[in-house]
């Protein structure tokens, strides 16, 4: 025996049922009309490219300092013999008594790195440090190489170079490779007698790419031998974008 509760939960059932299927049936449709739509719609798709080279106005360079022995400096001293170690702290210290007598500021100096990967059979560990110091007059590095001494002196060697405005750089490159997207992109569709739409999408394929000059990595000897820092290459700030604009 049926009551009418029952009918009416049956009821109310194949409403729902018919009101969830009727709802994916316009829902699949709108879909596909919006599909159909896009397909429709007419564009190109170019990439836009822009560089710029920058003189740099700031380089790093890369210190390593080390604990050495005494006696290594000694005539007629062989490793055996070496017994005096000049601590790191003594080496760091006069270094940076040199730095900042040749108007580096103690805000420019920063430590890269501490350490050891190997000692030497027999001796003692031999600690050293990575300093990285920021130089905006680059003929500081040859005067430095004349004043710090060489003795604790693992490696000294330009690394990266930058440009305090580097940032306004890249939008300006940015900027640029857009805009040569869509010229690019209207001298195409134009020779074919069409006319260009508005964009649709822009694809960024990298974030203002910047590539420094690396100077050799080589000692810096104190009779200022090696080439000038003060003639550095400069720098280049690429950039490259997919734009895709409409057709009318």
């Amino acid at each position: 025996m049926i009551t009418r509760k029952s009918k009416k939960m049956e009821m109310n059932t194949r409403t729902t049922m018919w009101s969830c299927l009727i709802f994916f049936i316009a829902s699949f449709a709108a879909l596909n009309s919006s599909a159909q739509e896009a397909d429709q719609v007419r564009f190109i798709e170019v990439r836009g490219s822009a560089e710029m080279e920058i003189q740099p106005d700031e380089l790093m360079l890369n210190i390593g300092i080390e604990e050495y022995w005494k006696e290594e400096f000694e005539k007629k001293k062989d490793p055996e013999d070496y017994k005096t170690k000049v601590p790191l702290a003594e080496i760091e210290d006069g270094l940076i008594k040199s730095l900042r007598k040749a108007g580096i500021e103690k805000d420019d100096i920063r430590v890269k790195g501490m350490g050891n990967y190997w000692r030497q059979r027999g001796k003692e560990f031999l600690f050293s440090k990575q300093l990285e110091v920021k130089i905006t007059d680059f003929s500081k590095v040859n005067q430095l190489a004349s004043l710090v001494d060489a003795k604790g002196i693992k490696s000294m060697y330009v690394g990266q170079m930058n440009h305090s405005n580097m940032e306004n750089f890249r939008k300006q490159v940015k900027t640029d490779a857009l805009l040569e997207a869509r010229e690019k992109a209207a001298y195409l569709v134009e020779s074919l007698g069409e006319e260009l739409g508005e964009v649709i999408s822009i694809t960024e394929l990298n974030d203002g790419y910047v590539r420094p000059y690396l100077a050799k990595n080589r000692m810096m000897a104190a009779d200022a031998s090696y080439e000038s820092v003060e003639e550095v290459q400069n720098i280049a700030v690429s950039y490259q974008v997919i734009a895709r604009f409409k057709i009318k």
